[in-house]
């Protein structure tokens, strides 16, 4: 089936803080930079693990400028997150976003309260259908207190032709198989646990949380989906799981993007892993051992 966004690997950027919780632009620019020499031509920002739910209008401002202005060059596809429990404010920042030049986003659920299937409809119109000339993934997540299944896209994607691509963080599998069964036209974005999966079952795309931590295994474990190498996509798949479990075992609960900057500041020391309040970074203790499991297993992956 003919898809209506090209097979990607997609790379997420974090947000790097100051001490007094200002954007760090240097770091932010060189950590963009990084991801697209790493090969990585679709590039995202701003979902949960990017804390796109924890910004002000002005901090939002600021973070789509930068991006903007280090993303928009050919070859390159910047995507922003926009998160917000109003849906006249992710208008506005997607209308803000749409004057720096950006055309494609990922857009989550209000997570107020579970939305019916009317209100369903009633928000990807109401978004979507604004913006025309723009291009809509749909971050299928937990905490908008609805998961979407494949007879939810496919009402939704036959009203509204440019939402193209769904992100699942599901591993289970029959929740892939269900997506890719009953809305194969949109291109769903899996993460590690889940890709071999969707991918031997037909065309998917990959983001891949430990991406930056292992740019050309990233690489590597993307091209086996394309090729259905079943092998290949089982022993990068068993790596990365193992990564998680390893490095984290010993870790107290934390919101998505602790995990996340820490993979960052493995390979780049410079990247601070502080979250904005209330939320709480890896603590120092927890980020050592994070540092000496990497550095003892896995620092030699490519």
């Amino acid at each position: 089936m003919t898809t209506r966004f090209p097979r990607a690997n997609l790379a997420a950027c974090m947000l790097p803080w100051t001490a007094d919780y200002e954007l760090d632009v240097p770091v932010f620019e060189r950590h963009i930079e990084s991801a697209i020499e790493n090969g990585f031509e679709y590039i995202y920002l701003m979902g949960t693990a990017g804390e796109g739910y924890a910004l002000s209008d002005a901090v939002f401002r600021q973070v789509v400028d930068c991006f903007a202005a280090s993303t928009q060059r050919p070859g390159l596809h910047p995507q922003v997150g926009v998160i917000s429990l109003s849906m006249s404010q992710i208008i506005e920042r997607i209308s803000y976003c749409h004057g720096a030049g950006i055309r494609l986003f990922q857009i989550s659920l209000p997570a107020w309260g579970a939305l019916t299937d009317d209100e369903l409809m009633n928000f990807f119109h109401g978004v979507c259908d604004k913006f025309p000339d723009c291009q809509f993934l749909h971050y299928n997540l937990p905490r908008a207190q609805r998961i979407l299944t494949g007879t939810d896209y496919r009402r939704i994607a036959d009203e509204v032709p440019n939402l193209v691509a769904t992100k699942n963080s599901s591993s289970d599998y029959a929740r892939t198989r269900d997506l890719m069964r009953h809305a194969g036209d949109l291109q769903h974005f899996f993460l590690e646990c889940n890709y071999a999966f969707g991918a031997m079952m037909g065309e998917c795309s990959l983001l891949c949380s430990e991406g930056g931590l292992f740019p050309k295994t990233a690489w590597e474990y993307y091209q086996a989906g394309i090729d259905r190498d079943e092998a290949t996509l089982g022993r990068i798949q068993a790596l990365l799981m193992d990564v998680v479990h390893d490095m984290f075992a010993h870790c107290g609960p934390h919101i998505d993007g602790a995990c996340d900057k820490t993979f960052v500041n493995l390979r780049n020391p410079e990247f601070p892993t502080r979250l904005l309040p209330p939320y709480n970074g890896m603590s120092d203790e927890e980020l050592s051992e994070c540092r000496r499991v990497f550095e003892e297993k896995y620092q030699d992956i490519p």
